[in-house]
């Protein structure tokens, strides 16, 4: 997971265009019989077998995802396709994987040619990113994705408040969730470079110096880490 969250531009804050039709996205996955999340997460010592299966399928399914979004890699998309699918099977109602799976299929729809298509699979992918937001509102990674998803959206899909709602509320834990072990530090450190960048806008200085230095302070060598100090450097 790490190698490809380093890689991400994602995590780092930064714009990316990806198709030749002015879409601008993010970028920001997952056998046996089906198990239900109370399983997979419930605190005992008789379920951290299960965690940890969970946790290393996620991981995989991460790194394939953020292939995708740093290298557009063909052999990527299939495997995060792959792995999302047997994630979303076996882990009924899993709302990381439904987060991931929503972005991804913005991704897929940003360098998809059949422009016939691209409305439909870009709002079924802004639909999973909501539903799984709905259906699990404390769960941080998932709030992550869709927020990152909508930051590097165009004005046309009207995401923005939500967007900076999202962060606003990923920023209030992020550090405690990321201590806990809910949200990978890059992460966490990336919420708080997005939300610094939103305080910038709104001529906050001093809240956005804060932000960002709790995100060199959590991860100082990620890109969302390495990013905020630069961007600390450019603050008056």
């Amino acid at each position: 997971m790490e190698i490809g969250l380093r890689n991400s531009g994602l995590i780092q804050g930064e714009m990316r265009r990806f198709s030749p039709k002015g879409v601008l996205v993010c970028w920001m996955i997952f056998g046996v019989s089906a198990v239900s999340l109370s399983t997979v997460l419930h605190a005992s010592p008789a379920n951290d077998e299960a965690r940890e299966q969970y946790r290393s399928r996620l991981s995989v399914a991460r790194t394939a995802y953020f292939k995708v979004v740093t290298s557009n890699d063909q052999a990527a998309d299939v495997q995060a396709h792959e792995a999302l699918a047997e994630l979303e099977r076996d882990y009924p109602g899993d709302p990381v994987a439904k987060a991931y799976h929503g972005s991804l299929e913005l991704l897929d729809a940003a360098h998809n040619w059949a422009i016939w298509n691209l409305h439909k699979q870009a709002a079924d992918g802004l639909n999973l990113l909501d539903a799984a937001v709905a259906e699990a509102p404390d769960e941080p990674e998932a709030r992550f994705i869709r927020a990152a998803t909508s930051w590097h959206l165009p004005g046309f899909y009207h995401r923005k408040a939500q967007c900076e709602a999202d962060f606003q509320l990923l920023a209030s834990r992020a550090e405690q969730d990321a201590r806990q072990g809910k949200l990978p530090p890059e992460l966490a450190a990336a919420t708080y470079n997005y939300w610094g960048q939103i305080l910038v806008g709104r001529n906050d200085t001093s809240g956005a110096r804060t932000a960002f230095q709790t995100a060199v302070r959590i991860a100082p060598q990620s890109p969302g880490g390495l990013d905020a100090g630069k961007r600390l450097g450019q603050l008056r």
